[in-house]
């Protein structure tokens, strides 16, 4: 999985490969927000989130060891786009995740998801002046409908009077950092490979939230760490973000991001599966129509993507 400057034009099996891998990821995306959703009993958001890190750092720290004058080299010289990379794809991004997960649940936080690849679009129009399409409008507004339909529990009276859950809230800003990460992970430092990009992230990411963490973890009066807890960060932290994190560089770096982003619609799929089964979330209505509302815009404003969103990255062709 380490990228390859200056490789020709992939061909189809390569990009079912990397589809693969997108749908991979959406599948250990989703089983991040149960797994997390069931040990915030015990663990408070800024701690999981830096623990969740702080495992991907350890396992990659051997891995990656033999780069490490690649890493110092691209600190030195990329230091801007990576820490910009990390605070809204790594840890701090996980934070905020975290924090509006508390108040949420893991169902909702999958649905939320699908809000990326709309974003993905709507900031594009500003950040590359490209301007929405016909079907690109048609599609942002259905999926804003299914967004608040969601954030109301089913209930749009409440938005009258902003009856919204502040938990849904942040994971909505969560999602909105992450459309601009999937934007600027095109243009990531190449001379990186893509697990010595996650390690920068999450050195960089663990620079940033250690100290918010250890402020938690001492006006909780401390976190109690049994076997269940150390099990559960060490999936997400090793298999679900690790893995993920680079299956989805791989994918975004052949595909583009609005295509990536696209798949990202099978990961309420995938969590509504899992929260329903291992920690007994329910499913109302309300989800299954929120969930046809932002996909069907999605995919409405996704269609015919232009070459600018969803070609290979630079020195990839």
């Amino acid at each position: 999985m380490v990228s390859v400057p200056n490789r020709p034009r992939f061909l189809p099996s390569s990009r079912a490969l990397a589809y693969a891998a997108l749908v991979c990821t959406t599948a250990l995306w989703g089983s991040i927000g149960v797994v997390s959703r069931a040990l915030m009993d015990t663990i408070p958001p800024l701690v999981m989130a830096a623990g969740r890190w702080g495992v991907a750092f350890t396992v990659l720290l051997p891995l990656v060891w033999r780069e490490r004058r690649e890493i110092a080299q691209a600190l030195a010289r990329d230091w801007k786009q990576l820490l910009l990379l990390t605070v809204v794809g790594g840890a701090p991004q996980s934070a905020l995740v975290y924090t509006g997960l508390a108040q949420s649940t893991a169902i909702n936080l999958g649905l939320l998801n699908s809000t990326i690849p709309v974003l993905i679009i709507l900031i594009s129009w500003g950040w590359r002046s490209r301007r929405p399409r016909r079907l690109e409008g048609i599609g942002l507004a259905t999926s804003f409908t299914g967004v608040l339909l969601i954030l109301a529990h089913g209930e749009l009276r409440a938005l009258l009077h902003l009856q919204f859950n502040a938990g849904d809230v942040l994971m909505l800003g969560a999602m909105l950092v992450w459309a601009i990460y999937t934007l600027g992970l095109q243009d990531r430092p190449q001379s990186l490979s893509l697990f010595a990009f996650v390690f920068v992230m999450a050195m960089m990411g663990e620079l940033l939230t250690l100290p918010l963490a250890a402020f938690q973890w001492m006006h909780a009066g401390g976190v109690h760490l049994g076997a269940r807890e150390w099990l559960g960060l060490l999936y997400i932290g090793a298999l679900a973000t690790l893995v993920s994190t680079a299956l989805f560089s791989y994918g975004v770096e052949r595909v583009g991001a609005v295509r990536a982003g696209i798949l990202i619609h099978l990961m309420p799929v995938f969590s509504s599966v899992f929260a329903t089964l291992f920690i007994g979330e329910r499913l109302f209505a309300y989800h299954a129509a929120g969930f046809v509302l932002v996909a069907g815009g999605a995919i409405l404003g996704c269609l015919r993507p232009e070459p600018v969103l969803s070609s290979q990255a630079p020195g990839k062709h």
